[in-house]
């Protein structure tokens, strides 16, 4: 093919043309041009040390923070990447926030708790509370080519949150990661309702008495209006002998049994100790890691 390309070229300069384009072509391959990742890089040491102001933070280390801010897929900086701290900091994060958490809902079961800390403080809430900080514009990572830019920076962004914290914990001690958690991070109401299964309320309410030795509960008719109507409204309250535990309401008897029902299991399990108090350590305690006295 390319030898009858060549010929044809041959004759064309002979006669004084000019080789068309469709001879041209089969004799310059075309080069398939690589698709590229976006690199994002916005920053600067000035976006590094507004960042810290505004958290009220002062490293000891300078290029802390803009390590933190660095994602492993940004292959142009001098520092290393935020991996090493994000894993540190997931770790601090799992201790202050199931310590918190532990405390603050006694009554909340294993499952639930788990449950809890993930809606509640999962990569995409910590992803909000990072632009919050502001650490947005700090970002530096490289999307993966063909992505929405959006897409990954949720992930990127709650990375660097974790970071941030394992970041406090090395540089300013665990006391201060604590506080900097409680502070930032524990200080949005947290929704129960979403995460306590509850598919069959009485029934569950009915076990949940047996196991704290209460009364068998009762539910009973406390108000209603419009039964021969098109739309009813049913108030049934749940009592554990002359104690009402939950209310609620609907447009059939059933349906105001069920969501009373309800009603009595989020107030037991979101009972809230409103003004937590954690147990008080210094930062021997509660580091992770414990210094060698023992000679060798």
């Amino acid at each position: 093919m390319f030898s009858i390309a060549r010929t044809r070229l041959a004759l064309a300069g002979r006669a004084g043309a000019l080789p068309s384009r469709a001879a041209l072509s089969t004799v310059t391959p075309r080069k398939m041009e690589k698709e590229t990742s976006p690199v994002i890089d916005n920053s600067s040491s000035t976006t590094f040390a507004a960042l810290e102001a505004r958290l009220n933070l002062q490293f000891k280390d300078r290029s802390l923070m803009e390590q933190v801010c660095t994602h492993k897929s940004y292959e142009q900086g001098r520092l290393g990447s935020n991996e090493r701290l994000e894993w540190l900091g997931k770790r601090v994060l799992n201790l202050y926030i199931g310590e918190y958490l532990f405390a603050k809902y006694p009554n909340l079961p294993v499952e639930s708790l788990q449950d809890v800390q993930h809606a509640n403080f999962g990569m995409s809430s910590l992803a909000e509370a990072g632009k919050h900080f502001g650490m947005l514009p700090a970002l530096r990572w490289t999307s993966a080519a063909g992505q929405a830019q959006s897409v990954g920076a949720t992930k990127v962004l709650g990375k660097a949150v974790q970071a941030l914290v394992g970041a406090v914990y090395q540089d300013q001690g665990p006391v201060a990661a604590r506080v900097f958690v409680q502070q930032h991070l524990l200080t949005k109401p947290v929704d129960i309702e979403t995460v306590v299964q509850m598919k069959n309320p009485k029934m569950m309410l009915v076990e949940l008495t047996k196991r704290k030795k209460l009364e068998y509960p009762v539910a009973r008719l406390m108000k209603e209006t419009g039964r021969f109507t098109s739309s009813p409204v049913f108030i049934v309250g749940v009592f554990c002998g002359t104690r009402m535990i939950g209310m609620g309401f609907g447009s059939s008897i059933k349906m105001a049994e069920h969501r009373a029902a309800k009603d009595a299991l989020l107030k037991h399990y979101g009972k809230e100790i409103k003004s937590v108090q954690l147990p008080e350590a210094d930062e021997s305690d509660l580091t992770f890691f414990k210094q060698e006295t023992e000679s060798l």
